[in-house]
Order: structure tokens, then C-alpha cells, then sequence
């Protein structure tokens, strides 16, 4: 793996650790009905709307399951060289289901439950970023 390619690989592995710990502060308080710290008074809101469980999965799960498949994509990619372009597309095809999954969320807090969740504002944040990197990786010949 090139220099550059290994370097942005461990960011979206950081990126996607950190995607990991919120989702699981977050679903772990939608499990246990317990509150979360939550800045924005939203939260609540957001977790009590039936919006916040698509196909009856709570959007935290969607986000938990997500974040570990890219994290160990990104792992297994610094493991195996000749993996890694085909690790790279399936990072890349992860980054994409995320970012529309988190757009079509706050889409949703914003003009459907009218409450914005501040974990789960940064939790779409985070994927943009994993995504702009996934991008960024392909554009760099990392993804045929």
C-alpha cells in the first residue's frame, strides 16, 4: 500500500473507531431507556419517534453495524496487499450506503420529528469525513 494510501486508511480506521464508541453510548441508552448527555435537548425527541427505528432497528444499531464493517475493512486492508483495492472499493461502497443513510436521518430530525440529535449530528459529520477519505482514496487509484 502507497505511503498516502496507508495514511488516509488509518484516518477512516480512527474515524470509524470513534463511529463505533458513539453508536454504541447511544444505542446502549435506547436499550437500556436511559438519557444521554445531549446539548441540543433533542435527543429524546428523536429517540421516542418511530422514524428512529427503520424496519424496527434503531438508527444507532444501523450506525454500530456500519462503523465495525468499515473499521475492519480498513484492519483487514493493511493486512493483506493484494486485498487491499478490493478492500478499498468496499470501503468506498460502505462510505456511500453511510453518508445517504445519515442524510436521509437528519433529513428526517430536521422536517419529519423536528428535533436534531446531537450524537447523531455527529455521527453524520464522521461519515462524511470517512466518506470525503473513501472518495479521496479512489481518486488516488486505490479503488478500480
Amino acid at each position: 500500500m502507497q505511503k498516502k494510501a496507508a495514511i488516509v486508511n488509518r484516518i477512516i480506521f480512527v474515524f470509524s473507531l470513534l463511529g463505533v464508541i458513539i453508536a454504541v453510548y447511544v444505542l446502549q441508552s435506547w436499550l437500556r431507556h436511559t438519557t444521554i448527555v445531549c446539548l441540543t435537548g433533542g435527543c429524546e425527541t428523536v429517540k421516542k419517534s418511530a422514524y428512529s427505528y427503520p424496519l424496527g432497528i434503531p438508527v444507532p444499531a444501523v450506525g454500530l453495524v456500519g462503523y465495525c464493517i468499515i473499521m475492519v475493512l480498513s484492519f483487514l486492508r493493511t493486512t493483506n496487499q493484494e486485498l487491499s483495492t478490493k478492500l478499498s472499493a468496499f470501503i468506498l461502497g460502505m462510505a456511500t450506503f453511510g453518508v445517504l443513510f445519515v442524510s436521509w436521518f437528519t433529513y428526517t430530525e430536521l422536517f419529519i420529528i423536528h428535533g436534531v440529535c446531537m450524537w447523531c449530528a455527529i455521527s453524520a459529520v464522521n461519515m462524511a469525513v470517512i466518506f470525503v477519505l473513501a472518495v479521496i482514496d479512489s481518486k488516488a487509484g486505490n479503488v478500480r
